[in-house]
């Protein structure tokens, strides 16, 4: 009789893992924003470049705010992969000032324009955003968390 109650909890406990792992992927939330560009600058010194980018914020067709970018090109650390660290952070209109505000660091690849990276910092009102994953791809930044989907920016 032992043995079956046994086998019994493991199928329990295995029903169990498995509806909290649905429940965490139902509850995962996300935003896509656009990045809509005004000025791209680079600025060369002996060590690299900086590049740095900044523009509108764009939701689902309504002006939500503004960004700036900031990316490094390093002589000898980042070159051999065609690559840069860079940091974007994003200004909420309407939040305050100053604005309530997301940044997000990782790497760019110059030969396709795109970056993967994640949340490093939030102000107040967005703070339960950080760690979440973000990629930007085609000017189209996409943030994914794995708290409730109710949750937003801005």
């Amino acid at each position: 009789m032992r043995k079956k109650s046994g086998v019994w909890m493991m199928v329990i406990s295995a029903g169990l893992l498995l509806t909290v792992l649905w429940t965490a992927q139902a509850l995962a939330g996300g935003v896509t924003l656009t990045l809509v560009r005004s000025t791209l600058n680079n600025v060369d010194d002996a060590a690299g470049r900086w590049q740095h980018e900044g523009g509108n914020i764009v939701k689902g067709g309504a002006p939500v705010g503004q960004y700036a970018i900031q990316r490094r090109v390093t002589n000898g650390g980042t070159t051999a992969q065609n690559t840069a660290f860079e940091t974007v952070t994003l200004f909420f209109a309407n939040t305050g000032m100053p604005p309530q505000n997301v940044t997000l660091q990782g790497a760019h690849h110059f030969s396709n324009g795109h970056f993967a990276g994640s949340v490093s910092a939030a102000s107040n009102k967005f703070s339960w955003i950080k760690g979440a994953d973000a990629v930007i791809a085609n000017n189209v930044l996409q943030i994914s968390w794995p708290g409730p989907n109710q949750l937003s920016l801005p």
